[in-house]
C-alpha cells in the first residue's frame, strides 16, 4: 500500500491539489493507497483519513503493510519530526519526502539538523528546478529528483456545479476575463504576497481601454479580514466594483481558469505553482512575476512592478491569437507516472 501524508481538499491549494489528484492516480491504476490528511478537516472520502500531525509516526509503526510512505509537509520542524522517527524507528522502510517549496528555505538555521533529517528519506522530490543541485552543495545523500507537483485534473462535474451560477453569470457578462487566486491572504517581506493589490490597479487602468473587463480572484480563505476589506474600498474608490469578483469558497480553480482569457500570478515569492501549470495545460495564457523560475509558456513581468505588469498583460490581449498558438505546442509531462516510477524503484513492485 502506498500512503500520502499530507492535507487533502478543502482546504484548497497547491499541495492539496496534488495529493487528491496523485490519489485519484493510484485509484485509476488499481494501486492500493490511503491519504493521511493533517488538514484538521474531516472527510467521507474512501480511504482519506484524519490525522494528527504528532501521530503519524506512532501510526506508521503499526500499519505493517505500507509500501511506501509519502510525506507532503511543510516547514522545518515537521520534517525533523519525522526525521528523528525515520533515523531511529524506520530505518528500512521506504520514505519519500516532497518538497513543495524552495529548498533553500530550509537553510535559514539548524542546518545541520535539517540536513541530518532530510537525509534519513530514501528519496527526495523537489518541484522546483536547480533544487537538486542546491541540496546535493548541502550533503543531502538521498537519492533526489525534480518533478513539478502538477498532475492535470480530469474535469468532473461536480467540482463544476461547485461553482455559482453568480460566477459563471460575471464570466458571461465581461469580456475578456482574467482570473487569479490565491490561498488566502497574505504577506511576504511585508508586501501582498499574491498581489491582489497589483489585480486591482490593473484592472483600474486597462478598464480606460476593455470597459467590459472581468476580474475573478479566488481567495477560499480570507485570513485577513482588514486588508480584505481595505482591498474592496480601492475597488470602490477606483469605480471598479462591476469589474472584480472575489470568489471565496473552497472549491476546485481549473474550471476558472478553462473560462479565462488569461491567468496572472502577481506573486512576489512562490513554489512551483500550480495553477499556472493548469494554465498552460488548459493553453490559457499566463502572466507571472518573474520572483522564481516557471515553466516554459509562461509571460513573465519584473516582480512587484505595476507598470511591467499591466505593459505584459495589454501585450498579451493585444496579440492574443500569437500566445494561445504557442501555447498548443507545448508538452505536458506525466508527472503521477514520474512519481510512481520512484514507488516502484524503491519497493520493487510492478504496475
Amino acid at each position: 500500500m502506498i500512503v500520502q501524508v499530507g492535507a487533502y481538499p478543502p482546504p484548497y491549494g497547491g499541495v492539496s491539489i496534488y495529493v487528491k489528484r496523485m490519489n485519484e492516480y493510484l485509484d485509476s491504476k488499481d494501486i492500493d493507497n490511503q491519504i493521511w490528511d493533517i488538514s484538521g478537516i474531516r472527510k467521507a472520502e474512501k480511504n482519506v483519513i484524519a490525522m494528527k500531525s504528532p501521530f503519524i509516526p506512532f501510526f506508521y509503526m503499526i500499519k505493517k503493510d505500507i509500501t511506501v510512505i509519502h510525506y507532503n509537509i511543510s516547514g522545518n520542524l515537521g520534517k525533523n519530526y519525522i526525521g528523528f522517527f525515520n533515523r531511529f524507528f524506520f530505518k528500512k522502510r521506504k520514505k519519500v519526502l516532497m518538497i513543495h517549496g524552495m529548498s533553500i528555505d530550509l537553510f535559514t538555521k539548524n542546518r545541520k539538523l535539517i540536513t541530518n533529517s532530510l537525509n534519513t528519506f530514501d528519496a527526495i522530490i523537489c518541484v522546483k528546478r536547480n533544487d537538486k543541485k542546491y541540496l546535493l552543495q548541502q550533503g543531502i545523500t538521498s537519492d533526489i529528483y525534480e518533478i513539478p507537483a502538477f498532475i492535470p485534473p480530469t474535469k468532473q462535474d461536480y467540482e463544476i456545479k461547485e461553482i455559482s451560477e453568480e460566477v459563471w453569470n460575471f464570466i458571461h457578462n465581461h469580456k475578456p476575463i482574467i482570473s487569479a487566486n490565491a490561498s488566502k491572504i497574505a504577506f511576504y517581506n511585508k508586501q501582498d504576497l499574491y498581489g491582489v493589490d497589483m489585480c486591482v490597479d490593473m484592472i483600474a487602468r486597462l478598464k480606460e481601454e476593455y470597459p467590459q473587463i472581468g476580474l475573478v480572484f479566488c481567495i477560499p480563505e480570507i485570513n485577513d479580514l482588514r486588508y480584505f476589506t481595505k482591498m474592496k474600498e480601492m475597488i470602490q474608490q477606483k469605480n471598479i466594483k462591476s469589474n472584480i469578483m472575489f470568489w471565496t469558497k473552497p472549491t476546485q480553480f481549473y474550471p476558472i481558469i478553462i473560462k479565462s482569457d488569461i491567468f496572472v500570478r502577481p506573486t512576489n515569492n512562490d513554489g512551483d505553482a500550480v495553477s499556472i501549470r493548469e494554465a498552460l495545460f488548459f493553453k490559457t495564457p499566463t502572466v507571472a512575476s518573474d520572483v522564481v523560475s516557471r515553466p516554459e509558456g509562461v509571460i513573465l513581468f519584473k516582480n512587484r512592478d505595476i507598470d511591467d505588469f499591466i505593459f505584459k498583460v495589454k501585450e498579451c490581449l493585444k496579440n492574443y491569437d500569437y500566445h494561445k498558438n504557442k501555447l498548443e505546442s507545448l508538452i505536458i509531462e506525466d508527472n503521477a507516472k514520474k512519481i510512481l516510477e520512484i514507488y516502484q524503484k524503491l519497493s520493487n513492485f510492478n504496475l
